[in-house]
């Protein structure tokens, strides 16, 4: 009972000093608090008044962005009957290109840039929905007019999207001095910017345009695979390139792309070489895809011969 006794007041008295110490320090941290009361709400101000800073900035950004929309949409709507006036004499009542160039229509806004702009998108729009004589006058317009140099400017820009507008522009003109300039991009880390220096490329050569990928090294992915098959398909080029170089590459995706090019070009002169590279490639990859190479060369065989 002696020890009972002595514990329980021990007990109490730990309690006690344990809510004293509490207290204590609640007061000690609200007199902090209340001696640097001035540099809380220093700090507070600051805050909130960066805080306005940022929704003012967004505000503004949002304005800008919105009255340069709408500032463009007008222009187009200006410049368009204009750009009509230029080209549709030009396309369909045969007037000469240095006629058309020459003018008034013309050159009261030639130097303008948005000017530029909107009547080198018609060009392209019109040059797609277009063919034969009309697209001659359409390239050599844009040759004659400067505006290929706009799409040569794109090409060492810093924004991978106006590169590869530059690449459309330039590869769908025809433009064959521009190959050099676009096979250099095909190395390009981006694989939106590869894959469209490689459709580039293939508008100016056709598949033999894709010489450019003998030594390559990178991998080449099935989404850009399967577009150069689409755009090999589509081009206007009828020349067929051996595909069979691709199959000595060390590059594992490059044997892959060789083999579903000769798949798709039913080049059936390499089926031995597709076997041997069925039977010995380490690659089960490579394996797969040459089996189906085979597969689909040998049906076609079949069907020639009954």
């Amino acid at each position: 009972m002696s020890n009972l006794g002595v514990f329980v007041p021990l007990w109490q008295e730990n309690i006690f000093r344990s809510r004293l110490s509490i207290e204590s320090f609640a007061m000690s941290t609200l007199g902090t608090l209340y001696e640097h009361e001035e540099l809380i709400n220093y700090y507070l101000y600051i805050a909130i008044g960066l805080c306005i800073e940022i929704i003012f900035i967004i505000l503004g950004f949002l304005y800008v962005h919105r009255f340069k929309k709408i500032y463009d949409k007008k222009l187009k709507e200006k410049y368009s009957p204009v750009i009509d006036s230029v080209l549709f004499p030009l396309l369909f009542n045969n007037k000469p290109i240095d006629e058309t160039i020459a003018s008034p229509e013309y050159q009261n806004y030639a130097r303008r840039e948005k000017f530029q702009r909107n009547i080198l998108q018609s060009i392209i729009k019109l040059h797609t929905n277009y063919s034969g004589d009309y697209n001659l006058k359409l390239e050599e317009f844009y040759r004659k007019s400067g505006l290929i140099n706009l799409s040569f400017v794109k090409l060492e820009s810093e924004s991978w999207s106006l590169i590869c507008e530059g690449i459309r522009e330039l590869s769908q003109m025809d433009i064959q001095e521009s190959y050099g300039k676009i096979c250099k991009l095909v190395r390009h880390k981006n694989d939106t910017l590869k894959l469209e220096a490689l459709l580039g490329v293939i508008s100016l050569k056709g598949s033999a345009g894709l010489t450019v990928l003998n030594d390559y090294q990178q991998p080449i992915n099935d989404w850009i695979q399967l577009n150069l098959i689409y755009e090999i398909n589509n081009n206007k080029h009828s020349s067929v390139y051996d595909f069979s170089e691709f199959l000595e590459s060390k590059n594992e995706s490059l044997i892959i792309l060789g083999l579903r090019l000769i798949s798709n070009s039913n080049q059936n002169q390499y089926i031995d070489r597709v076997k041997e590279i069925c039977e010995t490639a380490k690659s089960a990859r490579v394996r797969t895809q040459a089996g189906q190479t085979i597969n689909k060369l040998s049906y076609l065989n079949f069907n020639y011969l009954t």
